[in-house]
């Protein structure tokens, strides 16, 4: 059956994840630079990392790239741990309705996981291009790889796209915080203003978010993200759980509790509506702007084991999230919403039980996230030496308009899709080819093979999808165009 498959491919999904919980917390951002002229020049000469027809050739392919020496210590199952960490999510609980923005029949759930594994493998092959540029290049961040091959004039571009897809997670993580905060104050039996979606949020973020985010280390928040796993894992389970015991089914146990009616073949399938699931992929996806952090981490650094670092993380997540989506899909089919568990009944103990941990992973990981954007912000502010008065200031600002546009915006699908496409889709597609093509034409200039035409495609292909994505987004959403 399509439950048995889901369970079998849960079981597959927790190999990963073990490997996250045995992963270390925090990588050493201080390893031995690398990438120098002399390493650069050896590596543009012996061209194995960028030529992969050669490295099969190669006798040596299986050393340490010399551009990589004296660097990585973290081994590579901690290194795919951590991977695994750094790109699952809370987007795994938009899947669901993703899915059921261009369908509610349940067979569409297979074509649904066929395009969250193509776009997990294109993801990953990404990944994979943009610590290629960083070891032939010798950069070690996302903005240093596009100012050593694109030009330093133009830096900025990554750096802004990196830094306000950061505050869009942000964003959504205070959406979320909304919405199971209202949940848990329902079920907990409050009502009036302390069941108040609004009034909840507010009082979360003045008196746990923004202190968490004022404090001067994050030392201690570290340890939270096996908070985020423990909740993931849990989450899964329990959707699966309620699935196969058809919880949620026309005679099940919390059939007259569920906020709304699960909805099969009524509606049937539009495909270009499909674009909504790919372009919510594309924020589940995004680690990329880590590649170059991991690259550098990686013990023993080859080809080879860089290859496997990146694909088997990527296929984790694949498989995670096909978990989720099939799990909650079908669940509740067409009623599925931007955050699967608000579909849940209040009355579920296990619902609750996942919402309270999700909760947790997110409050306490969410000042881990914010600085990156609010650091980011600084960057691009063009401050050497930003004052801790400055950093505050910005942190409350930012943390204020945030819980003013959760307030508006509550549809945690249309946030994830519509950014997704808009800025996951030049983060993950198009970057990474140009940067990826212009390393190649600056330190091979004579190397012309299949893959440097590929990334003309790649580029042009990201693009479309980002623009087109973003559109349908819209129009699916605020017209009745797409309805």
């Amino acid at each position: 059956s399509i439950m048995s498959t889901y369970r079998l491919a849960l079981s597959v999904a927790l190999l990963p994840l073990a490997a996250a919980l045995h992963a270390p917390l925090s990588m050493d951002l201080a390893s031995p630079k690398f990438g120098d002229a002399a390493t650069v020049s050896a590596l543009s000469k012996n061209s194995l990392l960028l030529n992969p027809t050669r490295v099969q050739h190669a006798a040596s392919s299986n050393a340490p790239l010399q551009a990589l020496r004296g660097g990585g210590s973290t081994s590579l199952l901690g290194c795919i741990g951590s991977l695994v960490k750094n790109i699952v999510g809370s987007g795994v609980l938009t899947l669901p309705g993703a899915v059921a923005a261009f369908s509610d029949e349940p067979k569409m759930v297979h074509p649904a996981a066929a395009i969250a594994l193509i776009a997990g493998l294109m993801s990953a092959y990404c990944f994979a291009l943009v610590g290629r540029t960083c070891a032939l290049t010798g950069a070690q961040t996302y903005r240093e790889a596009w100012a050593k091959t694109v030009g330093e004039s133009t830096a900025w571009l990554p750096a802004f796209t990196c830094t306000w897809k950061t505050y869009v997670a942000c964003l959504c993580y205070t959406i979320i915080i909304g919405d199971l905060a209202r949940d848990l104050a329902v079920t907990a039996g409050l009502k009036g203003r302390l069941a108040n979606r609004e009034a909840l949020l507010i009082a979360i973020m003045a008196a746990v978010v923004l202190p968490l985010c004022l404090l001067r280390s994050f030392g201690f928040l570290q340890y939270t993200s096996l908070l985020g796993i423990g909740g993931t894992v849990f989450t899964a389970v329990f959707m699966v759980l309620r699935k196969s015991q058809g919880a949620y089914a026309a005679k099940g146990a919390f059939a007259k509790e569920v906020p709304q009616a699960p909805v099969f073949s009524k509606k049937g399938t539009s495909a270009i509506k499909a674009l909504i699931l790919v372009s919510t992929l594309t924020t589940n996806y995004l680690a990329h702007y880590n590649a170059p952090k991991f690259l550098k981490e990686l013990a023993n650094p080859t080809i080879d084991r860089f290859n496997v670092l990146t694909y088997s993380s990527f296929l984790g997540a694949f498989v995670l999230s096909a978990v989720f989506m099939a799990s909650g899909f079908l669940t509740f089919g067409g009623a599925s919403k931007g955050l699967i568990l608000n579909n849940y009944a209040s009355s579920d103990s296990l619902a609750t039980a996942a919402r309270a941990g999700i909760a947790a992973s997110i409050i306490f990981g969410f000042p881990l996230t914010f600085v990156g954007f609010r650091d980011g912000l600084i960057e691009m502010l063009g401050y050497k030496a930003p004052s801790q008065d400055l950093k505050d200031q910005i942190t409350v600002a930012g943390l204020g308009v945030l819980t003013a546009v959760a307030m508006v915006l509550r549809d945690l699908g249309v946030v994830v899709s519509f950014f997704g496409a808009l800025l996951g889709s030049a983060v993950i597609y198009v970057f990474p080819g140009i940067m990826f093509l212009r390393a190649l034409q600056k330190y091979q200039p004579g190397v012309r093979g299949a893959e440097y035409y590929a990334q003309y495609g790649l580029i042009g292909a990201g693009t479309t999808l980002g623009a087109v994505g973003a559109v349908v987004v819209i129009l699916k959403t605020y017209t009745n165009i797409l309805k």
